[in-house]
């Protein structure tokens, strides 16, 4: 349903309880115009004393702050709950779907993205991954010293995807790690996380679900574990409020203040100086375009 650029979708089951809703205001789905290039998603916020997830699609403004592109609150993390999701979603905006996307390693995750948005790149949430080198090879004796470096080398250093492949190859040969379930899993999907097989995809200097994390940070200080659907609701509207002063600062602040140099380099200086002239010139024609603003 629709009601002034704000558009809901709800999912009942047999009995018509509520099982899944999804919701966007105009805001959202202007921004989204914009900035929909790239979002993160992410479910590991529980919002309410039911349980749901809280699921947010999030992305990126000029000012690098995050930005909601919709959200939705599901009662399940199986493939036909996040399918549901995500053509609420797409439906929302007018069937554009993102360039690229950011998730952790959820397999249900991966197959809806797969079938809802098959031209869209997928990538896996970096720093999940290497944070659970510790857990899930901790116990090596050479882990310490030797093996997590080798294991970042082959990771950050490789140029081509041939030399991440090469080096790759040598440390599990070297550390005797051929049998290794968790690094052959990986390997078979380094597609969707290793940054050499992601450097000719737009990012927009993410890669990590970080921005959906400070995202559900950002709601901690509205919502909890203990709040309900009702209290959700408005507390969610005055976290959307706080939202837009904080953006419309950072647009203040960016027209009418000058970022002091940082070096000495006079390349600097110029680029300075053509940012500013830029700006002038994006004022004179506004002020001319739209005179009584």
């Amino acid at each position: 349903m629709q009601n002034d650029g704000f558009v809901y979708v709800i999912d009942v089951d047999e009995e018509l309880r509520l099982r899944n809703v999804f919701w966007a205001d105009a805001r959202s789905r202007a921004t989204y115009e914009y900035f929909g290039d790239v979002i993160t998603f992410d479910t590991t916020y529980l919002t309410n004393r039911y349980g749901m997830p809280f699921a947010p699609f999030v992305g990126v403004n000029h000012h690098g702050q995050s930005i909601l592109l919709g959200a939705g609150l599901i009662s399940s993390e199986d493939t036909s709950t996040f399918v549901w999701l995500f053509q609420a979603w797409l439906e929302c905006m007018d069937g554009r779907a993102p360039k690229a996307i950011i998730t952790d390693q959820d397999r249900a995750m991966k197959a809806a993205i797969a079938l809802v948005f098959p031209g869209t790149r997928h990538r896996y949430c970096l720093w999940h991954i290497m944070r659970k080198l510790p857990e899930k090879l901790g116990s090596h004796a050479a882990f310490n010293s030797g093996l997590k470096i080798a294991i970042q080398n082959a990771l950050y250093d490789s140029q081509t995807c041939g030399e991440f492949e090469e080096k790759w190859g040598q440390f599990i040969h070297k550390y005797d790690l051929g049998e290794n379930a968790w690094l052959q899993g990986l390997y078979n999907e380094r597609s969707f996380w290793v940054p050499v097989y992601l450097k000719g995809v737009f990012w927009a200097g993410m890669s990590t679900t970080q921005r959906s994390e400070s995202m559900n940070a950002f709601f901690d200080g509205f919502v909890h574990s203990g709040t309900t659907l009702k209290e959700f609701v408005d507390q969610f509207d005055n976290a959307l409020r706080k939202k837009v002063e904080l953006e419309t600062t950072a647009d203040f602040n960016s027209s009418n203040q000058t970022i002091p140099c940082s070096s000495a380099f006079r390349i600097e200086k110029q680029f300075q100086c053509a940012a500013l002239t830029a700006v002038d010139l994006s004022q004179s024609l506004r002020r001319h375009t739209f005179p009584s603003q």
